[in-house]
């Protein structure tokens, strides 16, 4: 009979001094259970869900009550998503300062909001020329190049992108224009998410974005186009091909700064910009999308409709 079927077997069998120093080393160490990845947080769909449709009211209403109050409120949110691209930046040794990109952004609305395209350039240029002698003041010589990169980066990506909405609300059919891009944008990832869920099978951006498939791109493009269009047929006295035009470059362009976004979390190695926005992570990842769209949109209109 074996040791091991002795052993089975509760028998008492003597071991040779080989067997015994085995045992003992087997008994001494433990075995430890192969390491297995920890899964990532799971989103609460109600809770993201309430959370969404609550920015979405807020917004909308802004929009359509007060052209000033949804010009404020859209630059306290560029000084929020600032913030939080500022905090990630951090762990990636790259260094933003916040003092002087919020006083930019600040004057970034001003000159939009009294001097129009016009203004938004000039306060751009201005704000990016700011922000660098700013860092070159600093006491840290280290890193200089690249921060300073990294904060005329963030001036143009957030404030610049985001300025676009103001300047389509300033028109006389202002919060028709932002309603438009907004239902877009929101039928793009309602369409994605639906298609994907159910046919998706062919990965678009994998090494980007591994949930994104083909099939919620043409559905979200769909749902987008469609959503602007009825939308524009109701709001802006018929015109469902103007909204239909609009709704699908805009519609376009939100994935493309989904992916943008992506893509730049991955360089940074983070998977949310924060937690602010429960369901939906932090404001960046909620506004990617539309900072893009908004410029398209924006071009869009100006050309079919004018821009005053």
């Amino acid at each position: 009979m074996s040791l091991l079927n002795r052993r089975k077997g509760n028998e008492a069998a003597p071991a040779t001094p080989a067997s015994g120093i085995a045992a003992a080393t087997t008994a001494a160490v433990p075995t430890i259970p192969e390491a297995t990845p920890t899964p990532g947080p799971r989103r609460n769909f109600t809770v993201a869900t309430v959370v969404g449709v609550a920015i979405f009211v807020a917004v909308l209403g802004a929009a359509w009550w007060s052209p000033l109050l949804f010009t404020v409120g859209l630059y306290l949110v560029c000084i929020g998503a600032t913030w939080e691209w500022r905090d990630a930046l951090k762990a990636s040794g790259r260094r933003v300062s916040l003092w002087p990109i919020a006083v930019a952004i600040a004057g970034m609305g001003v000159a939009t909001w009294y001097g129009k395209a016009e203004g938004l350039i000039v306060a751009l240029l201005v704000g990016c020329a700011g922000v660098v002698a700013w860092r070159v003041v600093d006491d840290r010589i280290e890193n200089t190049l690249a921060d300073s990169l990294a904060s005329m980066f963030t001036l143009l990506w957030i404030p610049f992108l985001a300025s676009f909405f103001v300047l389509m609300e300033q028109a006389h059919d202002g919060w028709q224009r932002v309603y438009i891009l907004i239902f877009a944008v929101a039928g793009n990832d309602t369409g994605a998410l639906i298609s994907g869920m159910f046919f998706g099978k062919h990965k678009m951006s994998p090494r980007i974005s591994p949930n994104k498939t083909w099939e919620g791109f043409a559905g979200g493009i769909v749902l987008g186009t469609i959503a602007a269009s009825v939308l524009a047929y109701f709001i802006l006295d018929g015109a469902w091909i103007t909204g239909a035009l609009a709704g699908l470059a805009a519609a376009l362009a939100a994935v493309l700064g989904d992916l943008a976004e992506s893509a730049i979390k991955r360089d940074i190695s983070v998977k949310d910009m924060s937690s602010f926005l429960p369901g939906h992570g932090g404001i960046l990842d909620r506004i990617d999308s539309m900072l893009v769209a908004a410029p398209v949109a924006y071009v869009v209109f100006a050309l079919l409709l004018g821009t005053s």
